[in-house]
């Protein structure tokens, strides 16, 4: 698949994708750069917690009828604007490297600009593939911010 490839399909996720995404979902996170150890179980509690969110928008990719990426998150208000939260957002191994992350991407950012999003926001691993893929996208490292974690 091409960048330019009009083939794809985009669907709005709701709960009923949740069977045919879980798979991908853990595949792709359980693959490098991440090496998570997702189950099928796991992965539909997660998606699922997602969903059922307040704000939540997502949409998932087919070619083929084969869902191949899908992206997800939280619209958040702010005094001053609308703001989305990118939770998780992969496309199916296979795909990696064709555009088909660029492809699905562009077209989410489009859909919440209908929405009155002004900001996209994610969190992901600081490693040269994750990193450079969104640079390339326009997005910026946020200097007044940082991610943080304790164990407890």
């Amino acid at each position: 698949m091409r960048s330019d490839d009009k083939t794809m399909i985009y669907e709005p996720i709701n709960e009923s994708h949740l069977p045919e995404l879980v798979e991908m979902y853990a595949e792709a996170f359980n693959a490098p750069p991440w090496n998570d150890n997702w189950t099928a179980e796991t992965a539909a509690k997660r998606l699922r917690q997602m969903i059922n969110c307040d704000g939540f928008m997502g949409l998932a990719c087919y070619k083929d009828a084969v869902p191949s990426g899908m992206i997800l998150g939280n619209i958040e208000h702010y005094f001053d604007s609308t703001h989305f939260h990118i939770k998780e957002f992969c496309v199916r191994q296979s795909l990696r490297g064709t555009g088909a992350g660029t492809q699905l991407l562009k077209e989410f950012e489009t859909r919440l600009k209908t929405h009155g999003v002004g900001k996209i926001y994610l969190i992901t691993s600081r490693t040269e593939e994750t990193e450079t893929f969104y640079l390339k996208k326009g997005y910026n490292g946020e200097n007044n911010m940082v991610v943080m974690g304790k164990s407890l």
